[in-house]
């Protein structure tokens, strides 16, 4: 009966956020008179939201733990401006390796962090987005460094479709048909029921930050691609949206048996769409920060357990 009842909350949850998405489509159509499904705007929306859903589907494998990771962003920052850097002063291709050699070490620390020296995901992240961001202005001279002018051809629509289907095939397979995914889909329930049952707790969390942090230095990677280089502000605000992403898009920032890896598809549309919709109706950045943080304040609100403060399981 509970995987009935989970299965038909997930459904429920999916069809409330799909409509979310017809409402936020129809209403920027309207307000934009037309602008939103022009086809050169269709395109745009691609090109925003293709770091955000890289970075969403493995953050699903965080949230499913009932954790989140606040170094999303600064991560791929910083994996932005190492790849930079690696591409002028190396060569173009190592930069690639460097991005993602760099999530993949941050998301390790992580994970270390938690499982090793027993600090709270929360604050273990946070610090280390505040280290990142450091780091990230420390490396960059001025605002921001541009990659090789050579690397410019290197945003190709056609290589970042097919790698965004493998991308996302190799995601969802993990997390819906192997033993990670329902291991880690435990943990969201109970840790130490989890433990019982013979999961190996510290290594299936460390995975989760590792897949994570790797993950956002493939963002970061495109982020370069896509702006020419490396700023300060570069993944900025990749954290609140890949967190909006997963909510919206129907799974429980509590992680558990309901999570799954097709929320980060779904929200990654609606928050795309909902930056797409606000530029076009002419809403500044302020306007954009302030209903993200609204949002976000919104979910947090509404999934933490005010009796024992802590965020509902």
């Amino acid at each position: 009966m509970e995987k009935i009842s989970n299965r038909v909350k997930g459904k429920l949850s999916a069809l409330i956020s799909f409509l979310g998405l017809l409402i936020l489509v129809f209403f920027f159509q309207i307000v934009t008179t037309g602008n939103l499904l022009t086809a050169n705007n269709l395109l745009l929306i691609v090109k925003q939201g293709y770091a955000l859903l890289i970075a969403s589907l493995a953050g699903v494998f965080v949230v499913a733990t009932g954790n989140l990771d606040f170094s999303i962003g600064a991560v791929a920052g910083f994996s932005c401006v190492c790849a930079t850097l690696t591409a002028t002063n190396i060569s173009p291709w190592l930069s690639v390796p460097a991005a993602v050699m760099v999530g993949l070490g941050i998301g390790l620390l992580n994970g270390f962090a938690q499982n090793v020296l027993r600090l709270p995901s929360f604050i273990a992240c946070l610090c280390m987005m505040f280290i990142l961001m450091a780091a990230t202005q420390s490396l960059i001279t001025g605002n921001s460094i541009m990659m090789p002018v050579a690397m410019m051809n290197w945003d190709n629509n056609t290589v970042k479709i097919i790698f965004g289907i493998l991308y996302v095939t190799v995601m969802v397979v993990l997390f819906r048909y192997t033993r990670l995914g329902k291991q880690l889909k435990a943990l969201g329930v109970s840790t130490e029921a989890a433990r019982q049952s013979g999961v190996n707790v510290s290594g299936m969390m460390t995975f989760a930050y590792a897949l994570t942090g790797a993950a956002a230095g493939i963002a970061g990677f495109f982020l370069m691609l896509r702006t020419g280089g490396a700023a300060t502000t570069t993944g900025q605000t990749l954290t609140t949206d890949v967190i909006i992403a997963i909510v919206f898009g129907g799974m429980s920032i509590a992680g558990g048996a309901t999570s799954k890896i097709g929320a980060a598809i779904l929200g990654t549309l609606i928050v795309t769409v909902l930056n797409n919709g606000m530029v076009l109706a002419g809403y500044g950045g302020d306007a954009q920060q302030l209903v993200k943080g609204l949002l976000f304040l919104a979910i947090i609100a509404v999934s933490i357990k005010r009796d024992a403060n802590t965020i509902i399981k």
